[in-house]
């Protein structure tokens, strides 16, 4: 009911469906929370997401890495990068085994906020931390840059491809035309 409601952007009906349930039971677990958490940041209820993610833990739950990647695409989609930069160092010093998704979302919310040499940088990090960039992260980057108004950069990673990356691009821009 509660995934329903926020489908249909009935948020304030959602969270009184979480509250009474909260109460009565059986306990929301953590796919309720990222619903929740989901659709409030989809339509900018930033402080109503952050209030839930701090109630996983009051509940004696543990987020989840969907919650954890929720909360830092929501704070950086939200133009929270000081939150989002501070939550992803968290995520560090957790000892949370990163992949490349929570740096995809990082390199793109850094990109999107104009901090472009900062996304560079940690881009080609990537390599240095075990984490090869895939089409996906690169299609970030070549997007970033080309914001930017540095297509020279972006076609000069976009010639770091290999074959089967190039051939993948294509496909995706075959299906999308």
């Amino acid at each position: 009911m509660i995934n329903g409601c926020c489908k249909g952007k009935r948020l304030d009906e959602a969270m009184e469906l979480f509250h009474e349930i909260s109460q009565k039971g059986p306990f929301p677990n953590i796919v309720t929370y990222n619903t929740l958490m989901q659709s409030m940041f989809q339509l900018g209820r930033v402080s109503t997401a952050c209030e839930l993610f701090r109630k996983i833990f009051a509940s004696g739950q543990v987020p989840n890495r969907v919650t954890c990647l929720i909360l830092l695409d929501g704070l950086f989609k939200t133009g929270n990068l000081k939150e989002a930069l501070k939550f992803f160092q968290a995520m560090q010093n957790s000892g949370l085994e990163l992949d490349s998704v929570p740096y995809t979302i990082l390199i793109d919310g850094l990109c999107k906020a104009g901090h472009i040499e900062v996304a560079k940088e940690l881009f080609h990090q990537l390599s240095d931390n075990g984490l090869k960039p895939n089409v996906y992260k690169y299609g970030v980057m070549i997007n970033g840059l080309c914001k930017e108004g540095l297509p020279d950069e972006a076609y000069r990673l976009f010639g770091c491809l290999g074959a089967w990356e190039i051939m993948t691009v294509r496909l995706i821009v075959a299906v999308i035309m």
